[in-house]
C-alpha cells in the first residue's frame, strides 16, 4: 500500500534509524526524561520516515529517532508516522542536515562524521558551499573539517563518550581542536620537532596528559603558540624552545603552561607591559598643555612613579 504522503500509524519495529543523522549520539539523561514524558502522555508530534524501496514494509527515519527509540523502550506497539518520499543518498544527508540544523545543538563529532559524507557523496570541499546545501555556519563547517583531521584512533574516543554529558567527557571536541591547533604551530614553525615526532604521536602526548589529570584547562595548549612567538620576537633562545616542546611531548606530567612560565613568561609579561608603557606615554603627552591635572589623576601618578621607580631601581641593582 502506498502511504507516502499521509500520516499513518507504525509498528515501531518497522522503523530503523537513518545512519545519516549527524545527531549520532544521545545524552542518557535526556532521553529518561522524554521516556517519562511519553510514558504519561504517547507520542503526540509524528515521526517523519520514507519507506525503503530495497526492503518492503520497512521504513528509514528522518526525523523523531528519540521518540522511537524510548517508544522501543516502552513497548509501544505502534507510533504515529508521517511518510515521504524516499530520498537519494544526498538528499537524504542534506535533508537530515537541514531538518536538524534548527532544532537544539548536537555534538560536533556527530556533525563532523557525517559532514565526511556529504563531502564523499557531493566531492565539494569549499567551506561556503558546503555550509549553504548543509544550512550549518561556515565556522561550524571549518570547526568539523578540521576534527576530521584527527587519526581515527582518536575520533574514535570522541565518539565513545558523546553521550555524557560534557562534565564526564575526557575526550571533548574542544580539546582536541586546541591540540590540533598547537600542533600545527609545531609543524610550521618547529619543524626540527615535527621530523622527530610525527602528528599522531604529538596528538596522543597532548591527549594524555588529559588523560592523566596534568592540565589545568585545554586553553592551556595555546601556550605552545606564546612559546613560538617569544622565540619568532628573539625575546628567547630558539634552542630553549625546541627543548622545551620536545619535553612537552615526551613527558605526559610537562604541561604546556609549566614550560611557557619556565621559559617565556616573565619576557613576555615585559613585552606585554611595554606595549602599555607605549599606550599610557602617548595618553600621557596629551596632557602636556593641561592647565592642572585633576587631584585623582595627580595621585594616581604619583603611585605610578613610585612603582616605575622601584622597579628601574631593582632593575638597575
Amino acid at each position: 500500500m502506498n502511504t507516502t504522503g499521509v500520516q499513518v500509524t507504525l509498528d515501531p519495529a518497522s522503523l530503523r534509524r537513518n545512519p545519516n543523522n549527524p545527531r549520532r549520539f544521545f545524552n542518557d539523561e535526556q532521553l529518561d526524561l522524554l521516556r517519562t514524558s511519553l510514558q504519561e502522555i504517547g507520542i503526540l508530534v509524528p515521526v517523519i520516515a520514507y519507506e525503503d524501496s530495497s526492503t518492503s514494509g520497512e521504513y528509514v527515519l528522518m526525523d523523531g529517532e528519540r521518540r522511537w527509540r524510548c517508544a522501543l523502550d516502552l513497548a509501544f506497539d505502534e507510533v504515529p508516522a508521517m511518510v515521504i518520499p524516499e530520498p537519494t543518498p544526498l538528499e537524504n544527508l542534506l535533508r537530515m542536515f537541514n531538518i536538524h540544523s534548527v532544532r537544539e545543538e548536537w555534538p560536533l563529532i556527530s556533525v563532523a562524521l557525517s559532514l565526511r559524507e556529504v563531502i564523499e557523496i557531493s566531492e565539494e570541499e569549499r567551506e561556503s558551499r558546503l555550509a549553504e546545501i548543509t544550512g550549518l555556519t561556515r565556522s561550524t563547517v571549518r570547526r568539523a573539517k578540521k576534527l576530521l583531521t584527527l587519526p581515527d584512533t582518536e575520533l574514535e574516543l570522541i565518539r565513545d563518550e558523546a553521550h555524557l554529558d560534557r562534565t564526564e567527557q575526557v575526550h571533548r571536541e574542544d580539546l582536541y581542536l586546541e591540540i590540533i591547533a598547537a600542533t600545527s604551530v609545531i609543524s610550521n614553525s618547529l619543524p626540527e620537532v615535527a621530523e622527530r615526532h610525527d602528528r599522531p604521536k604529538i596528538i596522543r602526548s597532548f591527549a594524555e596528559k588529559r588523560e592523566q589529570g596534568t592540565l589545568r584547562a585545554v586553553t592551556e595548549f595555546r601556550d605552545v603558540g606564546k612559546l613560538v612567538k617569544a622565540s619568532d620576537d628573539e625575546l628567547v633562545g630558539r634552542g630553549a624552545v625546541v627543548d622545551a616542546v620536545d619535553r612537552l611531548i615526551e613527558d605526559v606530567q610537562v604541561t604546556p603552561s609549566t614550560v611557557f612560565e619556565e621559559i617565556a613568561a616573565a619576557v613576555y609579561d615585559q613585552q606585554t607591559a611595554a606595549r602599555k608603557a607605549e599606550l599610557l606615554e602617548e595618553s600621557l603627552d596629551e596632557l602636556t598643555d593641561v592647565p592642572e591635572l585633576s587631584p585623582t589623576l595627580r595621585e594616581a601618578l604619583e603611585r605610578l612613579k613610585a612603582v616605575i621607580d622601584n622597579v628601574l631601581g631593582d632593575s638597575d641593582g
